[in-house]
C-alpha cells in the first residue's frame, strides 16, 4: 500500500478504491465506464429521459439525444456543461461535447 494508507489506522473505502485504481492505472477507465452516470447526476432526470447513449472518447463526449428541443438547449450550454462534468469527475477529462 502506498505511503498514504500505512500511516493511516482508519481510511474510508472510497479513499482504498480511489488509490487502488491510481496505482494500477485504472482510473481512467473507470471514469470512462461511469461517464453515463455522472452525465445523468449533471443534466437531471428530464434530460436523462431523452438521453440514449453517452460515450467519451479522446476528450471528447458524445451524448446521443432523442429530442430535438432538448439537443438545441444542450448545444446552447455546452462550455458550462464541460466545466460542470470536469468538476464531478475531478480532472479536465472532457474537452468537447459533440450532441447527435
Amino acid at each position: 500500500m502506498s505511503q498514504y494508507f500505512r500511516n493511516r489506522k482508519e481510511y474510508h473505502i472510497s479513499d482504498a478504491i480511489d488509490e487502488f485504481l491510481k496505482k494500477y492505472r485504472l482510473k481512467d477507465g473507470y471514469t470512462h465506464m461511469q461517464i453515463a452516470t455522472i452525465w445523468n447526476e449533471t443534466v437531471g432526470k428530464i434530460i436523462t429521459l431523452y438521453t440514449k447513449k453517452v460515450e467519451l472518447s479522446n476528450g471528447k463526449l458524445t451524448v446521443y439525444i432523442t429530442s430535438p428541443i432538448v439537443k438545441n438547449e444542450l448545444k446552447i450550454s455546452k462550455s458550462n456543461l464541460i466545466v460542470k462534468l470536469n468538476k464531478k469527475i475531478g480532472k479536465e477529462l472532457i474537452k468537447e461535447i459533440i450532441i447527435r
